[in-house]
């Protein structure tokens, strides 16, 4: 049956979304999210005790995140009911890039919001004060906390990759003002300095955390920027050699979760098999639909079965 699902959703996407602009995809994805009841349905989720995983000392059901988009905690919610083990929300920023009603509408969203899965507050700022204003704010409302330093849509977060050391004194300070554990995201534009100066500035600060992957950066004069994010399948191979070469480096002394590219249980089973903690994908949410993450938990099940 998922496969039958599997492969009407990509006549749809093939044959409607794919071909709609940008935004009106967006809306209409979003709109069919809001009205229809996906998850209630049994087929869309698959609980099994193999599939649990430990992160920042928080457990989860399974090691599938899907990464931050989402403000809209109607949305949210929903998609807290399709499978992941966690969901990363909502990808707010004190600046422009990404489309959000700002803290003080969200706030009290977030705070009703039910948890299905243990929740990832995204966040990210221009300055050290947007950050704690945000992080002092939230954190208490999820799980875990995000903190986003590699979003390429936003020039200022974006640049945070190039100032280790204030980035340091950044996650220090987020560190003592964060009820919950970080999580650092990191952009895979900047390899070598992550490897050499970020992850180690992370660690000094007490974070144990990283997602490493985000949307890499282009340029493109026909963006309002002038400038955006590549994602989907083209980036997988980074994702997989950032992978490698972090869990090498620093060995057991971070979790890993590995971001970019994924949108195949195959790409899931490598990266957990090459040291990833969890694995992150939003791309593959629109591009191969909901019933991905049912996919991808059956895959390694049956996977973890035979061993």
């Amino acid at each position: 049956m998922t496969r039958v699902i599997a492969a009407l959703y990509r006549v749809l996407y093939d044959g409607v979304l794919g071909r709609l602009p940008e935004p009106r995809a967006i809306a209409f994805g979003q709109a069919v999210l809001r009205a229809l009841p996906f998850d209630r349905v049994p087929i869309f989720r698959r609980d099994d005790p193999r599939l649990e995983t430990v992160l920042g000392g928080v457990r989860l059901p399974n090691p599938i995140i899907l990464a931050a988009q989402y403000y809209d905690t109607a949305i949210l919610e929903r998609a807290m009911g399709l499978g992941f083990g966690t969901a990363a929300g909502p990808g707010l920023v004190n600046c422009n890039g990404f489309q959000n009603p700002g803290l003080e509408q969200i706030r009290p969203r977030l705070a009703a919001l039910r948890h299905r899965v243990p929740l990832i507050v995204s966040v990210a700022g221009e300055t050290v004060e947007d950050y704690l204003t945000l992080v002092t704010s939230l954190a208490p409302l999820g799980d875990l906390v995000e903190v986003n330093v590699s979003s390429p849509n936003t020039r200022l977060v974006y640049e945070w990759s190039s100032k280790p050391r204030e980035l340091r004194d950044v996650l220090e300070r987020l560190g003592h003002a964060s009820p919950r554990p970080l999580i650092v995201k990191l952009s895979p534009d900047f390899a070598e300095v992550n490897e050499r100066e970020i992850i180690p500035a992370a660690l000094e600060a007490g974070v144990r955390i990283v997602n490493y992957g985000n949307t890499r950066r282009i340029d493109e004069p026909r963006l309002s920027q002038r400038t955006g994010g590549l994602s989907g399948p083209e980036i997988f191979p980074a994702t997989l050699e950032n992978l490698r070469n972090t869990r090498k480096r620093f060995g057991p002394s971070l979790q890993l979760i590995a971001t970019g590219g994924v949108d195949t249980p195959d790409k899931v089973e490598t990266l957990l098999r090459e040291g990833a903690t969890a694995v992150s994908y939003f791309t593959g949410f629109i591009t191969r639909g909901p019933i991905l993450a049912r996919q991808i938990l059956d895959a390694l099940v049956a996977a973890r079965a035979q061993k």
